[in-house]
């Protein structure tokens, strides 16, 4: 059988800020947590790191929730792999390559910023990775 391989969740929203603070915004897992908001795209390009296509193109803002397949046969560079830092980032200000922060990180502890490790297995799509994100009470930033 040749199944894919991933995760799969839901992304939970609250307390949205004014639309014009958002730029973008993307689900990016990466292989250890990121120190250096200027290494983001070049970890990314490396395939250290992963992330989704921008998430404003799957739904119209600002919404409640977002069902979500991330695997490694949707357009993305998603590895069979380690993942220590799963998180919803968004794009702040206009600068693409420092402008980003965490706006909700994957805890198996609710309410927790803890990030939890996800392993991407082979020919499984792994459930159940929900993410909470409420920008009243965003997540502390790793990087610099």
């Amino acid at each position: 059988m040749n199944e894919d391989s991933g995760f799969s969740g839901v992304i939970r929203f609250k307390n949205w800020p004014p639309a014009d603070s958002v730029r973008e915004m993307r689900l990016i897992v990466f292989e250890s947590v990121p120190t250096d908001s200027s290494l983001i795209i070049p970890t990314l390009l490396a395939r250290r790191a992963a992330a989704w296509p921008a998430l404003e193109r799957d739904f119209p803002r600002p919404v409640d929730s977002l069902p979500y397949v991330f695997t490694t046969k949707t357009g993305t560079n998603l590895q069979v792999t380690n993942y220590d830092y799963v998180a919803v980032v968004y794009q702040f200000g206009s600068n693409v390559l420092t402008d980003w922060r965490p706006a909700g990180v994957y805890s198996v502890t609710p309410g927790r910023f803890e990030p939890a490790p996800l392993r991407v297995l082979l020919h499984r799509t792994t459930e159940n990775v929900d993410i909470q994100v409420d920008f009243h009470n965003l997540p502390p930033v790793p990087w610099r």
